[in-house]
Parts: structure tokens; C-alpha cells; sequence
């Protein structure tokens, strides 16, 4: 199928209808658009692998540098890749130098191509990541203004759910943390609702279950 063909139905010029949009166009133009958008995010995904093992070759300062000046690394991908790298990262360091990178790309993604609401929603999920990092660390203030930096971009983004639903994991485990159990187990249960409202099951019952763990260390301290 042709990637400027969605309907891969394209006619023949010199058969075309004279009243039909020309070959490879769709009569709706949102339609047109949104093929558009996801065909770039196809290609910037495709890229990203080899880019981001590129700048995590570097050394910790030359990786920010090259976040900061090189325009190969401000796509979509990279800074996706990076958060699903960070998220899954043993080692907190590495999952909050990689959160840094991501927020250092998504400031400098092209507002032409990403609208601004999806943007702050990456940004939110990037933040929720570095705060991890630093609450894994101990580190309970900076993984504090963190949690705020992340509410304030969720504010200003789409509304996804999912986004939501991370977030609030994130700030039950910081609660859990310091000793806040009960706020910690209803950010649990509220983040479970909105993996369940998109249909995101095995999500849900995750956070389920680590509310019912923490729920029954508390009742096995008292």
C-alpha cells in the first residue's frame, strides 16, 4: 500500500474523476492530516532504536549536549523510547538520566508536527519517571516537586486517561513512601478505574494488587 495512498484506491490520473479529490488525496482533510501524522510517527519510531543507542553511547555530559544542540534526537520516538527505557530501568540513575533526556527533547519537539496538549502529556509521563528515579533514590523532595511539575503538565494536556492512570501510580508510590498508606492505597484504587475505563485490564489488576499489598502490611503492623 502506498503511504500517501490510505485507501490504497488510488486511480489512474487519466481515468480520475474531475470531481473526486486527486490520486492519493482523501476527500476529508483531517483524514489526510491524521495519515499524515501517524506516518511520520511510523518513520520516527522506526529511527529511533539506532538514535537513542547513539546518545546513550555517549558520556553522560556529551549526551546532554548532543539532546540540547542535535535536531536528529527531537522526534517523538526518541523521546518515547527513552521513557520506556527509564520506566524499565534496574538502576535509578539510569531510569532518571533518561527521563532527562526525554524532558530535554519533548521541549524541543516541532510544535508544527506535535500538537501542544499531547506534548504536555509526554512531558507529564516524563516527569512521573524522573520522580521515580528520585523517590527510588530517597531522594522524597525532589521526587515531590516532581509530582507537581507532572500535575501541572497533565493539567495542560488531552486528558488521556492512561496518562492519568500513570500518575497516579507514581503518587501512591511516593505516599507509600512516606508513610501516607491510606492516601497511597486510594490513589491505587483510583488509578485502577482509569486503566479499567480504557479497557486496560491487566493494568487495573496490577494496581489492585499492589493496594491490597501495601493494605495488608499496614494491617499486619497494627
Amino acid at each position: 500500500m502506498a503511504e500517501d495512498d490510505p485507501t490504497g484506491r488510488a486511480l489512474d490520473v487519466a481515468e480520475a474523476d474531475p470531481d473526486l479529490p486527486p490520486a492519493g488525496e482523501s476527500a476529508d482533510p483531517l483524514l489526510d492530516h491524521l495519515s499524515r501524522v501517524q506516518s511520520n510517527l511510523d518513520r520516527e519510531r522506526a529511527a529511533a532504536p539506532a538514535l537513542v543507542a547513539e546518545l546513550l553511547s555517549l558520556s553522560l555530559e556529551q549526551g546532554e549536549e548532543a539532546m540540547r544542540r542535535d535536531a536528529r534526537y527531537h522526534t517523538w520516538g526518541v523521546c518515547e523510547l527513552l521513557l520506556i527505557r527509564g520506566a524499565e530501568a534496574a538502576d535509578a540513575a539510569a531510569c532518571g538520566r533518561l527521563a532527562a533526556l526525554a524532558l530535554t527533547g519533548a521541549d524541543r519537539l516541532d510544535p508544527a508536527r506535535h500538537a501542544a496538549p499531547v506534548v504536555e502529556d509526554l512531558k507529564a509521563r516524563a516527569w512521573a519517571v524522573a520522580g521515580d528515579a528520585h523517590r527510588r533514590q530517597g531522594k522524597l523532595a525532589e521526587a515531590e516537586q516532581a509530582l507537581r511539575a507532572a500535575a501541572a503538565c497533565l493539567a495542560q494536556g488531552t486528558g488521556d486517561l492512561l496518562v492519568e492512570a500513570r500518575l497516579l501510580e507514581f503518587e501512591a508510590a511516593l505516599r507509600r513512601e512516606q508513610g501516607r498508606i491510606g492516601e497511597a492505597a486510594a490513589l491505587l484504587k483510583m488509578a485502577a478505574a482509569r486503566y479499567r475505563e480504557t479497557g486496560e485490564m491487566q493494568l487495573c489488576e496490577r494496581a489492585l494488587a499492589e493496594r491490597e499489598t501495601i493494605l495488608r502490611r499496614e494491617r499486619s503492623i497494627l
